[in-house]
């Protein structure tokens, strides 16, 4: 007989110091968006041997909503790479070639709702700190991978999750309905929860959770349930095409690019921010022109906009597609506007807020529920979050507590591990909650 699911803390526990060590091996094995063989062959491999029905590949992943795909050079190579690092190819095989991420489906042997957790799996693109006051440094378990780290807490996310599946696997009996955990590839590009809708990932959940570590409450044993501020987001790539020329024998014969290029981004700064709520605008790469002497013929640029409700964002995105055409039209210059990743905005359901409020009473893990947590940034998990909900359902996205070095998408970014039980304690006193498990 298995242990009781109501002691949630004595039924997680044991498992803690395997999460830690599962932490670790997705600290030293990041990759990035589309990327991310390791962590999900990783996470596979762990579901199938609990019990879960895997998803892999193209039964989660739409194949033509994978924007920013890398090169299949570099899809080949990081393939490659997490099977020198131990991973199995039977599970990573389905991901071959951008197709990473996983679904793990539990049913339990009472009936009940369909409960799902997400969890983003993705690194960043930087180089880790070798510091010997960074911790994962001194303890031997820093990025092994150069240019690619864990420097935004997916690894303990993922970690997290797979704490809180293993306490599921191993309370079946005692399980109603269904738990569904979504291993999501791709979030700091925002573009992996886009993939995922098409292929029905959310369409049968009836409550949805995701969480992130940090982004404000710095401190262990924090929690935010009310979490406002999640800001719709679209990207662009634009390309300003004009003709080159000789820049002193004949300048009247080109038209430069670069010029149109300058014109648009001096104007994108220059759109009035909306009077209702937070926008935003920002250009965060320029190229163009070859040498000193050309008129340059091209010139290419990445843009976002955003806005704290999906009707700002739209508005900051009309009013930026003014600017580019006007600066196409001022310097005669053809113009290319392409989409790129795209989130919207969401909030968490009040029901679940209340509940949480009343769940955290009951942990003592829990030392603080912060009342209000505005985060000001984008996020993947709501573009799930808004499926879920428009369909009747209800989702959440919390933070946990816990101190991370030197600051999110900094290069000596840590936590402290025992967010993992925390945040899996949490989730496993929700799921008891939604379902009515006593």
């Amino acid at each position: 007989m298995k242990q009781s699911v109501n002691n949630f803390s004595q039924a997680i526990a044991p498992y803690f110091a395997e999460a830690v060590q599962w932490r670790r091996q997705l600290h030293r094995n990041p990759q990035p968006a589309w990327l991310e063989f390791y962590s999900t062959g990783l996470v596979a491999e762990k579901l199938s041997g609990w019990g879960y029905k895997v998803l892999l590949g193209k039964e989660i992943i739409a194949a033509d909503k994978r924007l920013v795909l890398p090169a299949e050079q570099t899809l080949e190579a990081e393939y490659q790479r997490a099977l020198k690092a131990g991973i199995k190819e039977e599970f990573i095989a389905p991901a071959r070639g951008g197709f990473t991420g996983v679904v793990g489906v539990l049913k339990g042997v009472q009936p009940g709702p369909t409960v799902a957790f997400r969890f983003d799996i993705d690194s960043l693109e930087i180089l880790e700190s070798s510091d010997s006051f960074h911790r994962p440094t001194a303890e031997g378990f820093a990025s092994e991978n150069k240019g690619y780290a864990h420097m935004c807490g997916h690894d303990a996310h993922t970690a997290l999750g797979l704490l809180l599946a293993r306490y599921f696997a191993e309370n079946r009996a005692n399980l109603r309905g269904t738990v569904k955990f979504i291993f999501q590839p791709n979030e700091e590009n925002l573009g992996g929860a886009v993939a995922m809708v098409p292929m029905g990932v959310v369409e049968d959940v009836d409550y949805l959770f995701g969480c992130h570590v940090g982004l404000g409450l710095k401190e262990t044993g924090q929690i935010g349930l009310n979490v406002i501020d999640w800001l719709a987001m679209n990207r662009f790539e634009v390309t300003y095409t004009g003709r080159a020329a000789h820049a002193a024998v004949r300048p009247d014969l080109g038209r430069n690019a670069l010029l149109g290029a300058c014109a648009a981004v001096m104007n994108l700064y220059a759109i009035s921010r909306h009077g209702t709520g937070a926008s935003r605008v920002n250009v965060g790469v320029m190229q163009s022109g070859t040498t000193w002497n050309i008129i340059p013929e091209k010139a290419w640029f990445r843009m976002e906009t955003r806005g704290v409700t999906n009707e700002i964002n739209e508005y900051m995105v009309g009013r930026a597609m003014d600017v580019l055409q006007g600066a196409a039209k001022m310097y005669d210059l053809g113009l290319e506007i392409k989409p790129g990743t795209s989130t919207v905005a969401a909030v968490n359901s009040p029901e679940l807020i209340e509940l949480g409020a009343k769940v955290t009473r009951s942990l003592p893990s829990v030392k603080e529920v912060v009342p209000v947590c505005s985060t000001n940034g984008s996020e993947d998990m709501c573009v799930l979050m808004q499926v879920v909900q428009q369909r009747g359902g209800q989702a959440m996205e919390i933070l946990l507590g816990t101190p991370i070095g030197g600051g999110h998408h900094s290069n000596c970014f840590d936590v402290d591990e025992r967010v993992l039980q925390n945040g899996a304690e949490f989730f496993a006193a929700m799921h008891q909650a939604v379902t009515g498990q006593k």
